[in-house]
């Protein structure tokens, strides 16, 4: 078992390996000069041109290439690495991208020359391999010959840029046996984190070849021949390796800060003299200068987005790439209380709603529950698409519907101030579906809430928005909506995604003049008790990703059922006494959540017109009829929960009575007053 904690940065420097060295001559040499006289090279690089080495191919009778990690994918990270030697992490994924594009690389370069190059890859006196962790930084050449040994190092890699003179580059060179001794160990120390580029997945059969001789491949590589995916197949212990802090001084900020502002002066164009070059003076820079105070604002909202980062295997939480939380902090109890006492008074205060008011602060603490879990929603639903478990399990997504002036659009956002200290909301006029799922990532952890959604756009947006159930990404923010609209008229498949929240109770214009405003709450209350909450809920999680994994499937934890037992905990600390609408939830009470409007229906029909009501022998289906009113069948049969309905035809709705008591814990003929009705109404269909 991986040690999800093995990849915490050491906070003791690693002590570092300094050559005393005397400088005994210096000479301008072309790079032939440099290699001339060996016939065998084994080189370390950490980013190269592959036609410079192709080219040292034909020089050298063997060659042996280890290839640090190019990460192509990510430039800000590749910026990072190369100009300061540091980086955040290197898993997996990125081991895998690299490679695969790498090897892609080798078959394009290789295929033009095949017929120098695959004589040498089949008698192996060419071999690459490609390093497994973390990228090597390294730039080290060991040449050998008849005539002796020759260690080169510096700053060069192996590349046309470097060793043609194009860029200013140190190189050193060693001669002598006791380099050579000291360098081979750090060559071998490389080349056991590294693995072969093994000869058939350079060479194949081309599918269009006529010959059928083999050749080099020119066909995508498949995933499961990227090497460390037959390394890892053939028995090697892959181990996630952490991030190295980025020092105070430099960081990923200031390099996407300079990457927008580089985007901006590009707006400016340079004034170019008679040859059409752009010769920068004084006069140039005054010029620039003023014609860029005079563009107009830019306007770029995707600068203005935050982002929280909860990595579940390190037990931190980045802010806007600084450290906000670690799991061992102490948060001070005072703070916590406070923010506990808060909520919790907020949340007893729609006891003076009008209308269902206890049903009001029961839904409220379930989206609380809800929404504090919600951004560990992606980890668990990754874990849960790997190991074959329903992902709607964890749902990322959350309407709160019912009456207007319900406290629901406020509520969300003072929770969500509770979280992060932020609150990131889009007007429903702005929401579509596809901006939405780019926001969720920008954001990370930190909620993206939609205000008054529109019921044209609930129905055009919402439908592909929550449809993401193979989405593999380990974090995007969750999502809550709020909506007047009768959540009964959005399809089953969809309310089985979302947690929704009834709101069935309003407070009058003139009432909320009397109270005290709760925006005042969203201004004062503080981040210490989700803070606290997540110090234990981080390691909660990574037990219950551990188990998802190690059982495969056959175990599910409920999350709800943790998140609400630790927020419990919380408050019995710091409240006194325990609200009563604060209780245990599981997986279950939010099923049956979804279901609240199809039960208020059904009591309703069965108060007003039993006679509709129809009972099998059994008693365990229910037939509601509407009068002929096939419409009105439709409409009902939509709030029905898929495990509850057994059918419909023309305007009577078959219901399992069974399903209903067992997974919604609901009885409406044994639980009602009207109990001796229904049984009359189904003794004289009888």
């Amino acid at each position: 078992m991986t040690d999800l904690l093995s990849n915490l940065p050491s906070r003791q420097p690693t002590p570092l390996t300094v050559f005393q060295a005397r400088l005994d001559a210096h000479a301008q040499q072309n790079w032939q000069d440099v290699f001339a006289g060996f016939s065998t090279l084994r080189a370390i690089t950490f980013s190269s041109s592959l036609e410079f080495l192709l080219d040292l191919a034909e020089q050298f009778e063997d060659m042996e290439i280890i290839f640090g990690a190019e990460h192509i994918l990510t430039k800000t990270h590749l910026a990072l690495v190369q100009a300061s030697q540091v980086f955040e992490a290197y898993g997996f994924r990125d081991c895998l991208a690299d490679q695969k594009s790498l090897v892609e690389g080798l078959h394009q370069l290789l295929g033009p020359r095949s017929s120098l190059f695959l004589p040498r890859l089949h008698d192996g006196t060419l071999r690459f391999r490609l390093m497994t962790g973390r990228p090597s930084h390294e730039k080290l050449y060991l040449l050998s010959g008849p005539d002796g040994h020759r260690v080169v190092t510096g700053s060069a890699n192996l590349s046309l840029s470097a060793f043609h003179a194009r860029q200013h580059e140190v190189i050193i060179t060693f001669d002598d046996p006791t380099a050579w001794h000291v360098f081979e160990d750090y060559y071998q120390r490389d080349y056991k984190q590294s693995v072969p580029v093994e000869d058939e997945i350079l060479i194949g059969v081309s599918p269009t070849a006529k010959t059928g001789q083999a050749d080099i491949r020119t066909d995508p590589i498949p995933y499961e021949d990227v090497p460390i995916v037959r390394a890892i197949r053939a028995g090697l212990a892959h181990v996630e390796q952490g991030g190295i802090p980025v020092p105070d001084g430099f960081s990923a900020t200031a390099l996407r800060m300079a990457q927008r502002l580089r985007q901006e002066l590009e707006t400016v164009p340079l004034p170019m003299n008679r040859k059409g070059m752009a010769l920068v003076t004084p006069r140039t820079v005054s010029t620039f200068l003023h014609a860029r105070n005079n563009l107009p604002a830019p306007d770029r909202p995707a600068d203005d987005i935050p982002h929280a980062t909860l990595s579940v295997r390190t037990g931190e939480v980045h802010l806007n790439d600084r450290l906000w939380l670690s799991e061992k902090e102490t948060i001070p109890a005072e703070q916590v209380a406070r923010d506990a006492r808060m909520l919790v008074a907020y949340i007893s205060s729609f006891a003076a709603f009008y209308g269902n008011s206890q049903s009001a602060m029961a839904s409220y603490w379930a989206f609380l529950v809800w929404l504090y879990m919600a951004p560990f929603a992606a980890f668990l639903r990754q874990g849960a698409v790997i190991n074959h478990i329903d992902p709607w399990l964890y749902p990322p997504y959350a309407v709160l519907y019912g009456r207007s002036s319900g406290g629901k659009t406020l509520f969300t956002r003072i929770i969500a101030q509770s979280m992060f200290g932020i609150v990131k909301s889009i007007r429903s006029s702005d929401f579509t579906a596809q901006r939405a799922l780019a926001l969720r990532f920008g954001l990370g952890a930190i909620p993206l809430l939609i205000d008054d959604v529109t019921p044209d756009r609930m129905g055009k947006y919402v439908p592909d928005m929550v449809r993401t159930d193979h989405d593999m990404a380990e974090r995007y923010a969750p999502i809550v909506l709020t909506t007047n609209k009768d959540v009964t008229s959005i399809s089953a498949d969809l309310t089985k995604r979302m947690v929704t929240c009834h709101i069935d109770a309003s407070l009058p214009d003139s009432r909320a003049l009397q109270t005290e405003s709760p925006r005042r709450l969203q201004k004062e209350i503080g981040t210490a008790l989700y803070r606290q909450y997540l110090t234990l809920m981080l390691p909660q999680i990574r037990a219950m990703r551990i188990e998802m994994d190690q059982g495969a499937g056959k175990t599910i934890p409920d999350a709800f059922a943790i998140s609400s037992r630790i927020l419990l905990s919380l408050l019995e600390q710091h409240v006194s006494p325990r609200p009563d609408w604060a209780c245990p939830l599981s997986y279950r009470t939010y099923q049956a959540m979804r279901a609240i409007q199809f039960q208020r229906i059904l009591v309703e029909m069965i108060g007003s017109h039993p006679e509709n009501i129809i009972l099998s022998r059994d008693k365990r289906f229910m037939r509601v009829r509407f009068g002929g009113d096939i419409r009105q069948a439709v409409a009902f049969e939509k709030s029905v929960p898929e495990f509850v309905f057994k059918g419909r035809i023309a305007d009577t709705v078959k219901l399992d009575l069974l399903a209903m008591e067992e997974e919604l814990g609901f009885s409406p003929v044994r639980n009602t007053s009207l109990l001796g009705r229904v049984v009359k109404a189904w003794k004289k269909s009888g």
